[in-house]
């Protein structure tokens, strides 16, 4: 039997969808209620017909969220709608996990939101109040909160690829980044940029050395380091549906072995796989792991990351760190193959 109940709100966006996935057949977890706004109303299996016989659930309106008493509530709404969500889950008296896959909490300043975001942050309050769920990073501070700013996707990978060596103080110059991106980042509302006929067969550069998802990297490796690095970053619209592959270049101060450093700093991250060389990102497509590479020669790196965009860079992570509230092994329930080919 399950022990505890978790409620999705954006249920018919793609994060949502993936934590459904997921939690479908998370051996402690049973869904409890899927929240949604246009949606409400209509069943998640006909939205998504490869949910039939998995998850068939009505959507309910998401004005109704404050009556919930689920054990956790995972959030994966617009830019300012979860904050909004969660002041009405407090209003109701809300006792329970809430973890915020969306924006709203990631900043702990509330003044970088209209610059970096696009609007005023609504409730900066309850900032305060949400811990940053980048989980290799801070998992002592995770499985202690009730409520999570979950990272985005572009964030996770790059923090990933670089924490160690910024934790260490080791590097000199700036970090230049590449990261390049599946359609499923956008959002499951439609673009000109995210169509098909625009998507397929072509890479296009956005938002160049000006990504939201700088603001909150750039504000770990404040707290990491008293002098952290520039970073140059060059994101990058891929003809793929899902997943995330990133290389991070800079040069060491002095002479270290990367490998050894960043063995020694992921040991007991049982989600992260460390791979000879750069890695591929077919072989984390469909799940939450994330894999790291490098190639070094003397004091130049090039250090990659492959991710899925929804799984370790949404959903996939936002578990993760549930599962930690939780007190149940992070992997939990997490740890299922790609599709291979």
């Amino acid at each position: 039997m399950s022990r505890f109940t978790v409620s999705i709100a954006g249920a018919s966006g793609y994060t949502g969808l993936e934590a459904i996935r997921y939690l479908s057949f998370h051996p402690d977890i049973t869904i409890g209620t899927l929240y949604g706004d246009s949606s409400a109303g209509l069943m998640i299996s006909d939205i998504y017909p490869a949910l039939k016989g998995i998850c068939d659930m009505e959507i309910t309106s998401i004005n109704t969220i404050k009556e919930d008493r689920s054990d956790a509530v995972l959030l994966g709404l617009p830019h300012g709608k979860s904050a909004e969500a969660v002041s009405w889950l407090l209003e109701g008296g809300y006792e329970g996990r809430i973890i915020d896959m969306g924006s709203d909490f990631r900043l702990r300043d509330a003044g970088g939101y209209p610059s970096w975001y696009g609007y005023e942050h609504a409730y900066p309050g309850l900032i305060p109040h949400f811990v940053y769920g980048l989980t290799e990073v801070y998992r002592s501070e995770i499985s202690r909160a009730k409520k999570i700013a979950n990272p985005g996707c572009f964030a996770t990978a790059l923090q990933l690829a670089i924490v160690p060596a910024v934790k260490s103080g080791i590097i000199s110059g700036p970090v230049h980044i590449t990261g390049i991106t599946g359609s499923t980042g956008s959002g499951a509302s439609h673009s000109s940029t995210t169509h098909f006929s625009s998507r397929f067969a072509n890479f296009r550069a956005y938002k160049v050395f000006g990504h939201q998802h700088l603001a909150e990297v750039e504000q770990t490796m404040t707290g990491l380091s008293g002098n952290p690095p520039e970073l140059l970053f060059v994101p990058v619209s891929g003809p793929v549906t899902r997943g995330i592959w990133l290389t991070a270049s800079f040069t060491l101060g002095r002479d270290e072995d990367l490998v050894s450093l960043y063995e020694s700093f992921y040991r007991g991250s049982p989600l992260l796989r460390l791979r000879n060389g750069l890695p591929e990102l077919k072989p984390v497509v469909g799940t939450a792991f994330t894999d790291i590479g490098m190639v070094q020669d003397g004091r130049n790196v090039v250090v990659g990351v492959a991710i899925d965009n929804l799984g370790k860079g949404a959903a996939g992570q936002a578990i993760q760190n549930l599962n930690l509230m939780l007190g149940m092994p992070e992997e939990r329930g997490l740890v299922v193959p790609p599709v291979v080919f």
